[in-house]
């Protein structure tokens, strides 16, 4: 049996990588060495919902306060909305949100919520069908891995 060269040399790369003789793990890359800090460490345990709310009017809000070190997923009832944050304090960093995924034909939306500072959130929904009211839910997912700069 005649093995390829690009096989034997995609073998050899993949024994010879890592560090042999070391308990500890090298860090993931873009990761650094550092250590996290124990401020990156969130303070609420996964699975907690933060915020539970229906939005029953264009304009409406609910407050929340969000921690340094978690990750939030924000989940709608109703698909084709934008969720707003926006910080209560004057130049407060805002935290980092994406919609991760829409429902599709369930409805509803997830969006990730990434704050750097413990700091009190205006939130609320735009873009809802006229007479619908949409249910907010923010629940902590665990701790945010450092963002790699």
């Amino acid at each position: 049996m005649r093995t390829s060269p690009l096989l034997l040399l995609a073998l050899l790369a993949a024994c010879s990588s890592g560090t042999q003789g070391s308990s500890t793990p090298a860090p993931a890359p873009g990761a650094g060495a550092a250590e996290p800090s124990a401020s990156a460490v969130c303070p609420i345990a996964a699975g907690t919902t933060v915020l539970t709310t229906d939005f029953v009017a264009s304009g409406q809000r609910a407050r929340i306060t969000l921690e340094p070190g978690c990750l939030y997923w924000a989940t709608t009832d109703v698909a084709g909305i934008r969720l707003q944050l926006r910080p209560r304090t004057s130049g407060t960093q805002m935290p980092f949100i994406g919609q991760l995924m829409s429902g599709g034909v369930q409805g509803g939306s997830t969006w990730e919520i990434r704050p750097t500072v413990r700091d009190e959130y205006d939130i609320w929904a735009t873009g809802a069908p006229t007479g619908r009211s949409v249910r907010l839910t923010v629940t902590v997912r665990g701790t945010t891995q450092p963002t790699p700069r």
